[in-house]
């Protein structure tokens, strides 16, 4: 009761507004007066017996007198609708595709019908305010969307209410969704008394009324797949790509051989290169060929370029490829040496018990090194070998120690070194030293798996950051390759997948930074 109550205070607060105070403009009403006789004519369009004075039809709009002819296409495809059953309604039977759009067209007329009531009497009207017709206007907006309902659930084994009038369904099923969104604004307008806000939705119904009326004198728009490239077409362009690739070739060879000087030297700081990192892999006991370092990510990402027969993705590939593998010798380098340095960290220990145990029992230091090198099993044992070998060779114990610190990644290794050096130079007792560097490694090993598990997390969402973008371009070169290869092949392609690699390595390495703990 309290709610009807409030109802009818907001229905008279809207009517209580001056007769006089006008809803709609000059403009809005011609809008709206326009839009009613064109719905009208679509809906006898619609109509397979319609009057013959339809297909011509004089009208006056907006004070301008114009002839609408009616499309060539509703008097081939209007009868075959008609006869066509698209929808069974228990009390209504079976109702064709065109009386099944006729329902919300005539709708649409009498919505715009009903709004006229409300333009003062010279203009037609019966000056009703809005608010005395919210009855009307519900009544409206439910049989229009129940009409919309049907629309978009009929169908035929061959056909859909989007695919009539030759495809123009779709696209007006769409303006009347709209018109339905605006049938519900008015309804809030009244209310909420806004006399401004109901006259721009009517008016806004009455232009997507004219807009879906104007879409049957248009052609519909249809999907035009892209013609296909004949064999001999991709053949000539494939062999077009293989020669622009052989002539890229062919122009690097003659640019490097017309400049013998800077080629000679470019080769002579390569060369060196190669021997340097030859050398720092041979004191890791490693034997590997640098070349096939440099020369295999080089070659493989000059391969996929040229797979996808495509000039300037050859090139951008090439010398990622090339930049990557001048890269390739440090990163392997300094991971094998990190690697060689946790497992010398993981056996150092047990030597350092076993120096202890030698000093305790009368033998010098450099007897111990020995000890190690015989009883325990690589990388400590190559490594106290080496540091042997040297000083018999006449290397001082010293700097063969020094060398051994410099060749291997351990933090622990450089304590005993630094501490063996020491005892050298001014005595002390270097088994409690030893035995204190046992303690530090056990506690220190201990902190460390503490830090793992801290760290896990940051770990492995540095991981997914780095992995799952490659991850994911991956599944899409799976699905669609021709799209993928055709875009990355670009300029933009290049440009956005240059910027997409930077900015990974630099989210990864920021992620990665927030798991390290220093101490």
């Amino acid at each position: 009761m309290k709610k009807m109550t409030a109802i009818m205070i907001l229905l008279g607060a809207f009517a209580a507004k001056p007769a006089e105070a006008a809803v709609f403009t000059q403009e809005q009403m011609d809008e709206i007066s326009c839009a009613a006789l064109k719905t009208q004519l679509f809906y006898y369009y619609l109509d397979p017996l319609r009057d013959q004075k339809v297909v011509n039809f004089p009208m006056t709009c907006k004070g301008v007198k114009s002839v609408f002819v009616m499309p060539k296409w509703v008097e081939t495809e209007v009868p075959e609708m008609a006869g066509r059953k698209v929808w069974r309604d228990p009390e209504e039977g079976e109702i064709s595709e065109a009386t099944l759009w006729q329902t919300p067209v005539s709708i649409v007329y009498e919505y715009l019908e009903l709004t006229r009531k409300t333009f003062p009497p010279e203009a037609g009207g019966a000056n009703i305010l809005p608010g005395l017709m919210v009855k009307e206007y519900a009544d409206i907006r439910i049989r229009f969307q129940m009409a919309m309902d049907r629309l978009y659930r009929a169908r035929t084994r061959d056909v859909n209410m989007g695919d009539s009038m030759q495809g123009r369904g779709r696209t007006i099923m769409a303006k009347f969704t709209l018109i339905l969104r605006e049938m519900e604004s008015i309804a809030d307008a009244i209310s909420s008394t806004n006399q401004q806000r109901y006259a721009d939705a009517v008016t806004a119904s009455a232009v997507i009324g004219q807009d879906a009326f104007r879409v049957l004198f248009k052609s519909p728009r249809k999907y035009e797949a892209p013609a296909k490239e004949s064999s001999t077409a991709k053949v000539f362009n494939v062999a077009l790509t293989m020669l622009g690739i052989i002539l890229v070739f062919l122009s690097i060879q003659a640019f490097f051989s017309m400049n013998d000087e800077k080629t000679n030297a470019m080769m002579g700081d390569y060369n060196k290169k190669v021997a340097t990192f030859s050398e720092a892999f041979s004191r890791q006991f490693i034997s590997i060929n640098v070349k096939y370092l440099v020369l295999g990510p080089a070659a493989v990402f000059a391969l996929l370029g040229a797979l996808t027969f495509n000039f300037f993705a050859f090139i951008f590939l090439s010398v990622l490829g090339l930049v990557i593998g001048m890269r390739t010798p440090a990163f392997v380098l300094n991971t094998m040496k990190i690697a060689r340095g946790k497992k010398v960290d993981t056996q150092l220990m047990d030597g350092l018990i076993l120096l202890s145990n030698c000093l305790r029992s009368g033998l010098d230091i450099v007897q111990g090194f020995e000890m190690v090198s015989k009883d325990l099993i690589p990388p400590i044992s190559d490594e106290f070998g080496l540091v042997i070998k040297n000083y018999q060779l006449g290397m001082s114990f010293e700097k063969s120690l020094g060398v051994m610190e410099e060749r291997v990644d351990s933090k622990m290794l450089a304590y005993m070194i630094r501490a063996i050096v020491l005892q050298r130079a001014v005595g002390g007792n270097l088994t409690k030293v030893f035995e204190r560097i046992v303690i530090d490694i056990r506690e220190e090993s201990k902190l460390e798996e503490k830090t793992k598990a801290m760290t896990a997390q940051q770990k492995i969402q540095s991981i997914v950051v780095g992995i799952m973008p490659w991850v994911m371009v991956g599944v899409m070169f799976m699905f669609q390759p021709e799209t993928m290869i055709k875009f990355y092949s670009t300029g933009l392609g290049m440009a956005t997948a240059t910027f997409c690699i930077i900015w990974v390595a630099i989210g990864m390495k920021v992620v990665a930074s927030l798991g390290k703990i220093r101490v």
